[in-house]
C-alpha cells in the first residue's frame, strides 16, 4: 500500500511539472501567474528542497531538456518565459544552489574553438534526477556535488590567466595559497603537497602545468604574435624568477631531474624567413601518473620517444637559431661550438665532424643548409656566409672559394652551388653526401632526380627484336650476355675485386652505322633485366666554361645514385649507355688551340677517370673507331666490331621483316642492296605507312623502287655545273 502511494506521489510530481510547463509559458514571472499556480509550484519545491523560484527554473529546465534532448542555456530559459535575458541573470543565485543540489549541472562548450567562436554552455537535469522523478525513488538520495577536477584547476587557471595580464603582486601567491587550503583534500593537490612540501615555486609550476594540461587552455592573448612566445622566458617567468627559469631552460631543474616536467621544443620560421626557437614545458607521463592517481588514466599520454631524424631537425633549429641571430661573431662561434658538442652523440653531427677537412665554420654553414633543405627552403649563398662572416673580408674571401668549387664542402662533395647571373641570387642546396647521410636509407626520396624519367629506360618496355650478326660477333655477344647475367656478373666482380682488379664492365660498340649497336643494347637490357640510364651526348655540351665538365661528373653522380636505388629495391645493377660517343672518346686536341679544346680534353679525363672507378656497367657505342684516343680503348673490356651484314645476313633479316616476299624476291633485295639492318628498318617502315594509306602491301616492284630512293648517293653518272641534252 505505501508502495502504491509513493508511486501516486511521483506520478503527482510528473504531472506537476507538465502542468506548470504549460501553465508559466511566457509568463514573465509575474506575480499573478506565479500566484495562481501556488499549489503545484509549492508541491515542486517541497519535493526539491528548494524555494519556489528554484523550483520553477528547475521545471523549465527539465521540459526544455525533454522537448529538444540537449543542454539548456539561461537564454533559452529566458525564452521559454518571454523574459528579458538580461533580467534572467538575476537569478544566477539559483541555478547556483540547483547545482549545488545535484539538481542540475553545467555543460561547458566542448572546445575552446567552439567558447572562442560564441559556443554557449548550458544546464542539463542529471540521469538520476529524472530516474528519480520517473520511477519514484526519493530525492533525499542525490548527495550534492563535489567540484570536479577541471572546476578546481579552472580556479588556479583564473589566477595565473590574471597575473599574466596585470602582473605579479601579492595577492598572487595568496590566492595560490587559499586555492590549497580550500582544496586540501583533492587527490592531486595533496599528492603535489606531498611530494614538495616546502617548496611553494615547485608547486606553483606543477599547479600551473596541471591547470594547462586539465582545462585545454592557453594562457596567450590568442594574436599572431604568441605563436612565436618562448613559454620559459615570456610565460612562466610571469610566476617565477629568471634564475629558475634559466634552470629549466637549460635543462638543470629538479622538476626535469626527477621525471615530472620535459622541455618541448619547436621551431618556426618568422615572415622574414629567420629560424625561431619555442620553448614549451609540459608534465610527463610519469608526473600524471604520480599526482593525478585514480585521474590520471584521464589525462597520461605516453611520453612520446623521437627518431633519430627528429632529433637532428631539432638540433638543427636550436643551432640556425644562433646562427642567424644579430650578435658579436666572436660570441655566436662560442655558442655555435658549444651546441654542437651538445649534440655531438647525435649520427648526423658525428659523421660531419668526422670529416678533419672541414672547419668549425664549414661545419656551421653546412648546419645551416640542412635545416633550410629540412624545411623545403632554398639557402641563399650570401645571406648564409654573411650570417657567419658579416661584410667583413674573411666573408668575400669564403664567397669566392664557394663559387671557384675550391671550399671543402663543395669539393667533398656536402653541398652544390647553383650560380646565378646575380651572385646575390645565387643559392646552395644539399649534395647527395649530405642528403645521405641525413636521411639514410630515404635519401632517395630527397636527392633531386638528376635522371628524368626520359632518361631511363625501363626493361619492360623494349620490344623483343630478333638481330642477325655474322658468326663472329654473335659469339662475342653471346658471351657478353652471359657475362651479363646477374648470378655471373656478380660472381666476376668479386673474382676482380679479389684481385686488386677494377670490376666495372665497360663495353664498347662500334663499326657502321645501321648495324644494330644500340639495338643490341637494348636486348642485352632486356635478357638480363636491366634499366638503361641513356646519356644524351648533346646535353652533355654547355655553353658556359666550366658547365660541361660538372654535366659528365652528375651523369656518373646519377648512375651511381641509380646503383644504389636498385640494389635497395633488389633490382639489376643498371647500364650506362653513351650511345654515338664519338665526340666523347675521340683523340685529344692540343689545348694550343683554345678554350674549346681544353674543354674537351677536361671532359675526356673526367670520363677516363670515372671509367677507372666505374662499378657498374657502361656501353658506348661508336660509329669512328679509327679516331678513338689510345687511353678510352685500354679501359673497354669488351670490343665487339660490327661489320655491314654479307648476303646471307641480309636476306635472314629481309625474311623476317618481310616474310609475305617469296624466296626468290627475298634474295633479289638482298643481293642488289647493300643495305644494313636499320636501313632495311626504314624500306619495311615505308611498306606500312603505304598499306596504312592505300589499305595493300606494296608489291615487290614498289619495294625495290622503295630501296632505290632510299640513299642519297645514286650509283648513276654524277654531272657538275649544268648539263644540256
Amino acid at each position: 500500500m505505501a508502495n502504491l502511494q509513493e508511486k501516486e506521489n511521483q506520478e503527482t510530481i510528473l504531472q506537476t511539472i507538465i502542468n506548470l510547463s504549460e501553465k508559466l509559458q511566457d509568463c514573465k514571472l509575474e506575480d499573478s501567474a506565479i500566484a495562481e499556480e501556488k499549489a503545484q509550484i509549492n508541491r515542486l519545491a517541497s519535493y526539491l528542497n528548494v524555494d519556489e523560484i528554484s523550483a520553477i527554473l528547475f521545471m523549465i529546465i527539465f521540459y526544455i531538456q525533454s522537448e529538444k534532448s540537449s543542454s539548456v542555456s539561461i537564454g533559452d530559459v529566458a525564452d521559454f518565459l518571454d523574459y528579458p535575458h538580461i533580467c534572467i541573470l538575476q537569478y544566477t543565485k539559483n541555478f547556483s544552489m540547483l547545482q549545488k543540489k545535484c539538481l542540475i549541472e553545467q555543460r561547458r562548450a566542448d572546445s575552446r574553438a567552439s567558447r572562442r567562436s560564441g559556443g554557449e554552455s548550458g544546464y542539463e537535469i542529471p540521469d538520476i534526477v529524472i530516474e528519480c522523478i520517473v520511477e519514484g525513488i526519493p530525492l533525499s538520495q542525490v548527495e550534492e556535488k563535489q567540484e570536479s577536477t577541471e572546476d578546481i584547476f579552472r580556479k588556479f587557471f583564473s589566477v595565473f590567466k590574471t597575473c599574466k595580464e596585470n602582473g605579479m603582486d601579492e595577492n598572487f601567491h595568496r590566492s595560490i595559497a587559499r586555492l590549497e587550503r580550500k582544496y586540501e583534500q583533492n587527490e592531486i593537490i595533496k599528492n603535489i603537497n606531498k611530494e614538495f612540501p616546502a617548496n611553494a615555486e615547485n608547486r606553483v609550476i606543477l599547479y600551473l602545468l596541471c591547470s594547462l594540461l586539465v582545462t585545454g587552455l592557453d594562457l596567450d592573448n590568442d594574436d599572431d604574435e604568441s605563436e612565436y612566445e618562448d613559454f620559459i622566458y615570456e610565460t612562466l617567468s610571469a610566476f617565477i624568477g629568471y634564475g629558475r627559469c634559466k634552470e629549466i631552460a637549460e635543462e638543470n631543474d629538479i622538476l626535469i631531474e626527477k621525471g615530472f616536467v620535459k622541455k618541448c621544443i619547436e621551431y618556426r620560421d618568422t615572415f622574414r624567413r629567420r629560424c625561431t626557437v619555442v620553448t614549451d614545458l609540459r608534465l610527463t607521463s610519469k608526473a600524471v601518473k604520480t599526482f593525478f592517481g585514480s585521474e590520471s588514466e584521464r589525462y597520461v599520454t605516453e611520453d612520446y620517444e623521437k627518431t633519430e631524424l627528429e632529433k637532428t631537425t631539432e638540433a638543427l633549429y636550436e643551432f640556425t637559431s644562433f646562427y642567424e641571430k644579430n650578435m658579436p661573431p666572436y660570441q655566436k662561434k662560442e655558442r655555435l661550438i658549444k651546441i654542437e658538442r651538445k649534440y655531438s652523440a647525435l649520427s648526423f653531427f658525428k659523421k660531419i665532424q668526422k670529416d678533419s677537412k672541414l672547419k668549425n665554420a664549414d661545419r656551421f654553414f653546412l648546419y645551416d643548409c640542412a635545416k633550410d633543405f629540412l624545411n623545403g627552403d632554398v639557402s641563399s649563398l650570401c645571406s648564409t656566409v654573411r650570417d657567419l662572416y658579416g661584410k667583413s673580408e674573411a666573408y668575400f674571401k669564403v664567397l669566392r672559394s664557394m663559387l671557384d668549387e675550391k671550399n671543402e664542402l663543395v669539393k667533398g662533395g656536402y653541398i652544390e652551388i647553383e650560380k646565378n647571373e646575380s651572385i646575390e641570387r645565387t643559392s646552395v642546396t644539399l649534395g647527395e653526401k649530405t642528403i645521405e647521410i641525413l636521411y639514410g636509407n630515404n635519401a632517395d626520396l630527397y636527392i633531386k632526380k638528376g635522371v628524368s624519367g626520359k632518361n631511363i629506360i625501363e626493361p619492360a618496355k623494349l620490344p623483343t627484336k630478333t638481330l642477325f650478326y655474322s658468326e663472329q660477333v654473335q659469339k662475342q655477344i653471346d658471351m657478353l650476355e652471359e657475362s651479363l647475367s646477374q648470378k655471373n656478373l656478380v660472381a666476376m666482380q668479386k673474382r676482380l675485386e679479389s684481385k686488386g682488379l677494377s670490376k666495372g664492365v665497360a663495353v664498347l660498340l662500334y663499326g657502321a652505322p645501321g648495324t644494330g649497336k644500340t639495338e643490341t643494347v637494348y636486348q642485352l637490357a632486356k635478357k638480363t633485366n636491366r634499366k638503361i640510364l641513356h646519356v644524351d651526348i648533346a646535353e652533355s655540351k654547355s655553353m658556359w666554361f666550366g658547365e660541361s665538365e660538372k654535366i659528365i661528373k652528375k651523369i656518373f653522380t646519377n648512375y651511381r645514385q641509380l646503383c644504389k636505388t636498385a640494389e635497395r629495391h633488389k633490382e639489376n645493377t643498371p647500364i650506362l649507355l653513351f650511345n654515338e660517343a664519338d665526340a666523347l672518346i675521340s683523340k685529344r686536341k692540343d689545348v694550343a688551340s683554345g678554350n674549346c679544346a681544353q674543354t674537351e680534353n677536361a671532359i675526356q679525363n673526367i670520363l677516363l677517370e670515372e671509367m677507372e672507378k666505374l662499378d657498374g656497367i657502361i656501353f658506348a657505342t661508336t660509329n669512328l673507331c679509327n679516331n678513338m684516343d689510345k687511353a678510352f680503348e685500354r679501359r673497354f673490356l669488351f670490343k665487339v666490331e660490327y661489320e655491314k651484314p654479307n648476303l646471307e645476313a641480309r636476306t635472314k633479316i629481309w625474311q623476317n621483316k618481310l616474310p609475305s616476299l617469296s624466296e626468290e624476291d627475298l634474295e633479289k633485295l638482298a643481293e642488289r642492296f647493300d643495305f644494313s639492318g636499320g636501313e632495311i628498318d626504314n624500306i619495311v617502315r615505308k611498306c606500312e605507312i603505304t598499306e596504312v594509306i592505300k589499305g595493300v602491301m606494296p608489291v615487290y616492284s614498289e619495294i625495290e623502287e622503295l630501296c632505290e630512293n632510299e640513299r642519297l648517293e645514286k650509283d648513276a653518272e654524277h654531272h657538275m655545273g649544268f648539263c644540256f641534252d
